[in-house]
């Protein structure tokens, strides 16, 4: 399974390609240094240090809510006004994500959270340096199976406040175990009798 990053980063740099002053060169993650033949371009970094925002009320069958955070760092070299050239890299780099629903994350967000640029001088030739931090809000499944400690029960009897859906029982269901949800056997409760 490719994690949801990988995905991001590959669809940000599909969006970038060939669409700004950088051409064909923007990368996911290039380790190289730049070298001067290689700018214009462009680098996209993923990162996700902050905390999941949410679990599935049940702890089974839903999704976690997420936060990637994706790095594009614009490189240029210029002769003339770096800063004025740096934002309008930005400037096409920004006008590719409004509105864009990115391929396989439709229902989640993306937002420029910041942006802030480097310069180095060399003589009259300026290197330049503008990253634009996005926030990419997401949506991961989370336990795809139904809670293996709840068994299924067709007779409203058996419901109850907590487990609208059946009933809990001493162990986890045969047809709820496997792959997707490896839970093992768990001593809760036994409720023999249904509920009056």
């Amino acid at each position: 399974m490719t994690h949801p990053r990988k995905l991001i980063r590959n669809a940000m740099v599909a969006r970038l390609t060939d669409a700004t002053v950088a051409g064909p060169r923007v990368y996911a993650g290039r380790p190289a240094p730049l070298e001067e033949q290689d700018l214009p371009a462009i680098v996209v970094h993923t990162r996700e240090p902050e905390d999941v925002e949410t679990y599935p009320a049940s702890g089974w069958n839903g999704f976690t809510r997420r936060k990637c955070i994706a790095l594009v760092e614009c490189y240029l070299q210029s002769f003339d006004d770096v800063d004025d050239d740096l934002d309008d890299f930005a400037d096409q780099v920004e006008a590719m994500f409004e509105s864009w629903e990115m391929p396989g994350f439709e229902s989640g967000e993306i937002r420029l959270a910041t942006t802030n640029s480097e310069v180095e001088w060399d003589g009259s030739l300026s290197t330049g340096c503008i990253k634009l931090r996005y926030e990419v809000i997401y949506r991961r499944p989370y336990r795809e199976c139904s809670n293996p400690y709840v068994q299924a029960e067709p007779d409203s009897i058996y419901r109850s406040g907590a487990y609208p859906g059946g009933q809990v029982v001493a162990g986890c269901p045969a047809d709820n175990t496997g792959e997707a949800c490896p839970v093992g056997t768990a001593e809760l409760f036994s409720q023999e009798e249904p509920i009056h």
